[in-house]
């Protein structure tokens, strides 16, 4: 009878030796090798005298690390990979030092240079703008009516809570550029006449983001998997999407079929406002009562994301305070029904990822979540986005009703704009951590290069380690490993290097676990098992 030969039978393993393993596992928490089965999990951890001589018993294939820092894969609580996809592939990058006089003409040159031209039929997507580099700080349609006279563009700004429109595109969006209306949480900047200057803030963009064209399927994955593998190359293993709809659920259920999705994804569907999905809530609803059916081995669809309020920056200061009551100024809320949201979502287990930026919005979710908690004791763990913006009230209420502290974005910690926002962006770590809360971390990555998140820990290390460096930094490892992998309930099968989890982790080119964030280096991604990203090939 003839040997039966397979690639799954257990002398495929592969022993990985001669590591520096921070396995983020309490009763084991360096190793110095493992190693991995055909199907991707670890199936042994412990030295290298041990590891080894099993390798030899067995004639395994044995990889060297030598002496090089491993952990975990990195779990990044806020990414929005087709976006960011999308932007890096397909919009006009024209930075962020543009002018009046040179917006338009350099959307028309980088518009040319975009590697997938026309993906959005005949509209333009630029990004990013800034107010500063306009007369008086005022953006207006005609410094891109002057080049664009016909062709209708849309560019970003404000951290994506703001978009730029030209007339053309205002027309084709549906707006009344000489009467248009306020509706709620809406920002729309007029001349002095009280037309439209093009400018819109927040709920002002439902409009055109339903309105503009989306790119094909087939592009959508392409963008997606341009995401994928930036991310891989900042250790990225998991991550949670943000800003899920429609198009995005169908192009991750055709990479999975395809056996391309090479990264664990919870997608938050959006619920509201309408302008983070580019989707009506007349579809995007359904959707979430429909998204069981989304989920499959690699796509978490058991998440809802809500943005209740925009952003403490120039021009917009859309977020929301409390008044001199301690009130939430609901004229700044976009989304008026959250806490009937939560409550019936809640009942069905779904876990709301809810976009706070204010002392008043974050209230107001607390308040939300309360009230559910209320009525289903047992309910799934809820989080609250960016944590920026909380009132010292409301510390305790994170703990206590099982709310996870997302810290988002990473590259706003410490920042000349943070400095300069007199107090309204404030990521008090250490406040939060003497909770007991649980805590992750997020790059709320949009198109820029890289969005790795070691640059921006760098700068908080020593303030999460209260003046300890080691300690922040071991600290961080966990937020960014086995604290992330619970926040999305999975970890049970990530998060850290343990036997019988899945074989996701990094190898680093030094050591973080000591707080050596600053200039480090992912040498090696590996997801399930297979290198994904080797940054010495």
């Amino acid at each position: 009878m003839a040997p039966v030969i397979s690639s799954t039978t257990p002398n495929n393993s592969t022993a990985y030796i001669n590591g520096r393993v921070f396995t983020i596992d309490s009763e084991q928490p360096w190793a110095s090798a493992f190693i991995i089965s055909p199907e991707g999990l670890f199936t042994h951890v412990g030295s290298d005298a041990a590891i080894s001589a099993f390798a030899r018993q067995s004639h395994l294939v044995t990889v060297d690390l030598k002496g090089r820092f491993v952990m975990p894969g990195i779990h990044d609580a806020h990414m929005h990979l087709l976006y960011s996809g999308l932007g890096l592939i397909s919009d006009a990058n024209i930075g962020y030092d543009t002018t009046d006089a040179t917006i338009g003409p350099r959307i028309k040159e980088q518009s040319c240079r975009c590697e997938y031209v026309h993906a959005y039929q005949d509209w333009i997507m630029a990004n990013m703008y800034s107010n500063e580099g306009f007369p008086n700080g005022i953006a207006d349609r005609k410094y891109l009516d002057e080049v664009f006279p016909d062709q209708p563009v849309v560019v970003l700004g404000g951290a994506g809570h703001s978009r730029l429109l030209n007339t053309e595109a205002l027309k084709r969006a549906g707006y009344d550029i000489e009467n248009e209306k306020d509706i709620q949480g809406s920002k729309f900047y007029r001349r002095e006449d009280g037309s439209l200057t093009g400018e819109l803030g927040e709920t002002a963009m439902n409009k055109v983001a339903i309105a503009m064209p989306a790119p094909c399927l087939a592009h959508i994955k392409r963008a997606l998997k341009h995401a994928i593998s930036i991310a891989h190359r900042a250790g990225v293993t998991s991550c949670q999407e943000a800003s899920s709809n429609t198009l995005l659920l169908h192009a991750l259920r055709e990479l999975e079929t395809e056996n391309q999705l090479h990264m664990d994804i919870a997608a938050h569907i959006v619920y509201g406002p309408e302008f983070v999905a580019s989707e009506s809530k007349a579809t995007l609803h359904p959707l979430l009562d429909a998204a069981e059916k989304w989920k499959s081995k690699h796509v978490q669809t058991g998440f809802i994301k809500i943005i209740l309020d925009g952003v403490p920056l120039p021009p917009l200061f859309t977020h929301c305070e409390l008044d001199e009551h301690g009130a939430p100024d609901k004229t700044k809320i976009f989304v008026e029904d959250i806490a009937d949201a939560i409550a019936k979502y809640d009942r069905k287990g779904m876990t709301f990822k809810v976009h706070c930026a204010g002392q008043g919005s974050t209230r107001m979710a607390l308040d939300a979540i309360e009230a559910a908690r209320q009525k289903n004791p047992n309910g799934p763990r809820h989080e609250i986005a960016h944590c920026s913006g909380v009132h010292d009230d409301e510390y305790t209420r994170f703990k206590k009703l099982n709310v996870t502290a997302e810290m988002s974005p990473a590259m706003f910690f410490v920042h000349p704009v943070t400095s300069a926002s007199h107090g309204l962006m404030d990521w008090n770590f250490p406040k939060m951590l003497d909770t007991g809360a649980l805590m992750t971390l997020g790059s709320d990555w949009g198109a820029t290069p890289d969005p790795s998140l070691f640059g921006p820990l760098a700068n908080i290390v020593e303030s999460v380690g209260r003046g300890s460096k080691e300690k922040g930094g071991e600290i961080l490892c966990r937020m960014l490993t086995l604290q992330g992998a619970e926040a999305v309930r999975k970890e049970k099968e990530v998060g850290s290097i343990q036997v019988g989890k899945i074989a996701n982790f990094i190898v680093v080119d030094r050591d973080l676990s000591v707080g050596e964030f600053e200039g480090a280096k992912v040498l090696r991604t590996y997801f399930e098992g297979e290198c994904v990203w080797n940054a010495e090939v």
